[in-house]
């Protein structure tokens, strides 16, 4: 994409085509703190409500490690499983917690920008190692939202956290005069709860940078005009060349219908500037079928072709005209011109049947019978 205009003049939304692309390339968005909030909220609530059981649990492992006879110690081999027996206890209770969390923020990025996996970003770039390019990051509009965003939260945290400490201060005075298991239970549920709280008002504060984070992905992605331009040129191709592809489509076409026209059952002409064949199998159509069409020069072909093959050319200027108009070339007739074009055939059955009798071609109708209906009047 053109990056001459700077982005200044980048105006336009990104097209889906530069949101695909900066996908691929590993460009999504990302609100890490977000995750980061929602691993403190989730580990607040597990302390809150399993905290006694990992103090514990925590408590088991430290006893084991105080505990120990002295006879594993003086024996290297015999190490080893002393110090698992004493680890174990506490892996046990930290373990679960460690992959919850763990989880918790896995889950909580993929829910911002989705799942993308590119070797992209990894990439060097000439870019990432330019000081000139490192300044200019720094001293950015982004750097500076960042250092905002960081204020913020810190001004928000530092104020709840002073009210929590404040207003629990006395109970963190009385815990003193508790025993032991009684007074650690105690401090774990105020860590727990103060944790709670703060947790909850970081991710409320965090929560709002989610929409900034929308908006500064986007107008990241912004595209000037001539972006547009030459990503409809990348896309659809150079004018000229798409010109020149749809010119032979065309020509083949053309060529694939031509051959249609010797097994026609009759062209209906204009009879100048019209030409239509007809194909009709009672035993494989449902009604008969336009195997070819044309005006000017084509129309004349159709017609040369159907001379040399014996084809019954018949005119039918009014028809002729509305199944140019209205019936693709492959379709079969409307329902509308069923009338019309069976009075043709069956037209061109009594005239085959003359010939082959060789008694001379009947006079085609001259009351309108080959005429279609008012509604089809091209």
């Amino acid at each position: 994409m053109s990056d001459t205009h700077g982005s200044e003049g980048r105006t336009e939304q990104a097209t889906p085509r530069r949101l695909e692309k900066a996908r691929e390339e590993g460009q999504i968005i990302r609100a890490h703190s977000v995750a980061g909030a929602a691993v403190l909220v989730a580990g607040a609530f597990v302390l809150l409500i399993g905290g006694s059981k990992l103090v514990a649990l925590l408590e088991t492992s430290l006893r084991s490690g105080l505990s120990l006879a002295p006879e594993p110690m003086r024996e290297p081999s015999r190490l080893l499983e002393a110090a698992g027996d004493v680890l174990r206890p506490g892996f046990a209770a930290l373990a679960p917690f460690l992959l919850l969390m763990a989880a918790v923020a896995f889950v909580t990025d993929l829910a911002i920008g989705g799942w993308i996996f590119t070797p992209q970003p990894l990439m060097p770039k000439a870019d990432r190692i330019n000081p000139i390019s490192g300044f200019g990051r720094l001293f950015s509009s982004d750097a500076a939202a960042e250092i905002v965003k960081a204020l913020v939260k810190t001004a928000v945290i530092g104020a709840v956290a002073y009210w929590l400490v404040r207003a629990r201060l006395d109970r963190f005075l009385h815990v003193a005069a508790e025993t032991w298991p009684f007074a650690l239970q105690q401090v774990a549920a105020l860590i727990a709860n103060i944790l709670l709280v703060l947790a909850v008002a970081l991710a409320l504060v965090t929560a709002l940078e989610v929409p900034y984070q929308i908006w500064s992905f986007r107008r990241r992605l912004r595209m000037s005009h001539q972006d547009i331009k030459d990503e409809h040129r990348e896309t659809d191709g150079n004018p000229q060349t798409r010109r020149r592809i749809r010119s032979l489509r065309l020509k083949l076409a053309r060529a694939r219908m031509m051959t249609e026209v010797p097994k026609a059952d009759v062209v209906v002409t204009n009879p100048q500037h019209y030409a239509a064949a007809l194909s009709y199998d009672e035993n494989r159509m449902r009604a008969p079928r336009l195997v070819a069409k044309g005006t000017g020069l084509v129309a004349l072909r159709i017609r040369e072709l159907a001379a040399e093959h014996g084809v019954p050319i018949i005119e039918a200027p009014p028809l002729t005209r509305a199944i140019c108009r209205y019936v693709e070339l492959g379709s079969e007739i409307p329902t509308g011109l069923y009338g019309a074009v069976a009075e043709v055939l069956a037209y061109v059955y009594r005239l085959r049947a003359a010939r082959t009798a060789g008694r001379p071609s009947p006079t085609a109708p001259q009351d309108g019978r080959f005429e279609p209906p008012a509604e089809f009047d091209a």
